[in-house]
């Protein structure tokens, strides 16, 4: 697969006033100006409407204006962060074929946040890479679906997302909603459960870092300490004498029990 990966001046300028209110509600979120503080891979959702077929992989519902210094013009241009493309022939290209997002084998419409491109999860469904990383840029790691979810509820949570805007904007993000996700965790960690024998002793992350996990003394991926954790409720944890750190949580003897 040919994936051209896009810099910031291959996107259409505007000259209209930046539109920024993703930090309105209390969250802090990255600025967008590079792929820095971003997810590694986020879902995307199918949404077929009669005639109309498109899929949707952003981490928030709505665009905002990104602004950035062009030396070549000497000014600030301004750039959306939602690109909006067509899937034809398991190529995804921008609307003005500027460039190749990725590869989905159907043909769809598709909006995409910047800095992604469009792939498949481990378990055969569309998924978002960040474009530093995932199955097609120097043989990275392809994340099932619910993975992609995982990370995406992660940055949600180190962004802090209110409840209110957590819920509402992670129902749009995830087929099926919420309620679905956490079907699919349980089946996870039922599975987990019944297929790794490991007993972790000690499990932690840097905060500092994007992926620096760690568990029994081994170096693992982020996305992969599911394998390794159940996921559990903050609540339930904290009503037990436990407490949480990002992302791992502790009973009240420190020994890890779980993901958040």
């Amino acid at each position: 697969m040919k994936l051209l990966i896009f810099t910031l001046f291959t996107l259409i300028t505007r000259s209209a006033f930046a539109v920024d209110n993703y930090n309105n509600n209390g969250a802090i979120f990255p600025d967008e100006q590079s792929a820095n503080g971003l997810p590694y891979a986020i879902p995307c959702t199918n949404n077929d409407h009669g005639n109309s077929n498109f899929i949707v992989c952003t981490w928030l519902e709505w665009p905002r204006d990104i602004i950035a210094y062009d030396p070549t013009q000497s000014r600030n241009i301004i750039y959306s962060n939602h690109l909006k493309g067509r899937c034809i022939k398991g190529r995804c290209l921008l609307n003005d074929g500027s460039a190749q997002l990725g590869n989905w084998d159907r043909d769809t419409a598709f909006t995409v946040s910047l800095w992604y491109y469009i792939g498949e999860s481990s378990d055969g469904k569309p998924v978002a890479y960040r474009n530093d990383g995932g199955p097609y840029v120097n043989k990275g790691k392809a994340v099932s679906y619910v993975e992609a979810g995982q990370l995406l509820w992660q940055f949600y949570q180190g962004a802090g997302v209110s409840e209110k805007l957590f819920n509402n904007t992670f129902e749009q993000r995830y087929d099926g909603g919420v309620k679905r996700f956490q079907q699919d965790q349980a089946k996870i960690s039922e599975k987990t459960s019944e297929t790794n024998p490991v007993k972790v002793t000690e499990a932690s992350c840097n905060p500092q870092m994007d992926d620096d996990c760690h568990v029994n003394g081994k170096k693992v991926p982020k996305v992969a300490l599911g394998q390794y954790l159940p996921t559990v409720k903050v609540d339930d944890v904290e009503s037990a004498g436990g407490y949480c750190e990002y992302p791992v949580c502790y009973d009240s003897s420190d020994k890890p029990i779980g993901i958040r």
